[in-house]
């Protein structure tokens, strides 16, 4: 009976010093805690937005990387990659501030992430993509695909990144601080000398083009950079429901920033419209080279459309956005 007893108090000792689905650690130390990732937008905590939104909505998705501490190496814990291109879903509307920056609540879902002492960088992007390369390895985080070829869906092209260095299971909960990679073009119109009353407002047709863009790239998370810029192309502003008062349209487009493959050169803009039977009239105008286009920044061309020629004003029409 005595040897019966002993068996199973030692059976009931295992049992309290074993980890569990859980995160329970051995007795006597802390409760592990799955991580939970609190994320902001930099340029909305200062009056800016996103693309197509001015806060994160209800299901946005978010992916993340972990690696070991200054190294492209990814984190493990018990020899198990703890997150790669994990992904990370808006769960809470709660406003969490934190020096005057508002934060909201994302959650792993069902897999959970715990961290062990081990110092890590976590890094983050928005939109998440689930895309696989051959059907077996994640999205690398070095060549993350960006496409802005279709501009119809804007909140899907603005790529944003975030990256928090020296974390470890003394943060449960991390913030990612989101910064806007892309560059966002506004163009303003209005309606000049020499055309009828109303007739650019009226127009039964009007477009805009940004001629011989680049559409494609590609994305490294890790030192944060576009290369192989590609599929050069027109790329066709997205109509934006309200205009500034005295304007009667508003355009915008997402686009890559300069770089190797995208230069600073001259780029042509065409304005289309056509009102009522009268024909089609295509004017242009071009954004010269000395304007950079800088990631993470706005710029905002207010276009006066004349029947013969189109004029633009820049004055400070350079924002962080």
């Amino acid at each position: 009976m005595k040897k019966l007893v002993y068996i199973l108090l030692g059976l009931v000792l295992l049992t309290g010093c074993s980890r569990d689905d859980d995160g329970l650690t051995s007795a006597g130390m802390k409760e592990r805690v799955p991580l939970e990732i609190l994320a902001s937008i930099h340029a909305q905590a200062e009056g800016g937005t996103r693309a197509a939104e001015t806060s994160w909505d209800e299901g946005d998705e978010i992916g993340v990387y972990i690696t070991n501490r200054n190294s492209t190496t990814l984190y493990t814990n018990d020899e198990t990659v703890v997150a790669e291109n994990q992904l990370f879903t808006f769960s809470d509307g709660t406003n969490y501030e934190t020096w005057g920056t508002t934060y909201r609540k994302f959650s792993a879902g069902s897999k959970k992430i715990y961290l062990s002492s081990a110092a890590a960088d976590v890094y983050g992007y928005y939109p998440y993509s689930a895309k696989k390369k051959d059907g077996i390895t994640d999205l690398a985080p070095e060549a993350i695909d960006i496409d802005v070829s279709d501009q119809s869906k804007q909140e899907e092209i603005d790529f944003l990144m975030a990256k928090k260095g020296n974390v470890s299971d003394n943060n449960a909960t991390i913030e990612l601080l989101f910064q806007h990679r892309m560059v966002k073009l506004v163009f303003n119109l209005k309606q000049g000398e020499g055309l009828l009353t109303d007739e650019l407002k009226d127009a039964t047709y009007l477009g805009m083009e940004i001629l011989n863009q680049p559409t494609k790239a590609t994305y490294n998370l890790f030192v944060d950079a576009f290369s192989n810029y590609a599929t050069h192309g027109n790329i066709i502003p997205a109509k934006v429901t309200a205009a500034p008062t005295g304007y009667v349209r508003t355009y915008e487009a997402i686009v890559l920033p300069n770089g190797i493959g995208n230069p600073t050169v001259d780029r042509t803009v065409t304005v289309t419209y056509y009102h009522k039977d009268t024909d089609i009239i295509t004017n242009t105008f071009k954004i010269p080279a000395a304007t950079q286009f800088n990631a993470g920044y706005k710029y905002t061309f207010n276009v006066t459309v004349n029947a013969t020629s189109i004029k633009v004003n820049t004055d400070k029409f350079t924002e962080q956005w």
